[in-house]
């Protein structure tokens, strides 16, 4: 473990393919490993599992089945390069339907270096 502030980010985007330009970006700005996830929303397991929403699939936005969730811990200085690198790949994650990017403090990780 560092004694540097680290966070947990997650960035959640249905463009599935800007993954590969996503993670080449965080090797760019120094962001050594990231863990991603095949995942499918709420809204489009409930479009294609439960009939009576299935008729509301297309009024759904980002309604395309499965996204990806990439989750790193990195130091807290390089949130916003990261959030910035998401948003000049894939366009304003703003955007409704465009995805989602979240932080949550980490107080304790290992692993994460070799000393």
């Amino acid at each position: 473990m560092r004694d540097k502030n680290m966070e947990l980010l997650v960035i959640i985007i249905k463009q599935t393919q800007y993954l590969d330009d996503i993670l080449t970006g965080f090797v760019d700005i120094g962001i050594g490993g990231a863990t991603v996830v095949d995942s499918r929303g709420m809204g489009q397991i409930l479009t294609a599992n439960v009939p009576i929403f299935a008729g509301l699939k297309d009024l759904m936005p980002g309604g395309a089945i499965g996204n990806y969730m990439i989750v790193s811990v990195i130091e807290s200085e390089k949130v916003d390069m990261a959030v910035e690198l998401v948003n000049e790949v894939c366009g304003d994650i703003e955007e409704e339907g465009a995805g989602i990017i979240f932080t949550l403090p980490v107080s304790r990780a290992f692993g994460l270096y070799k000393e």
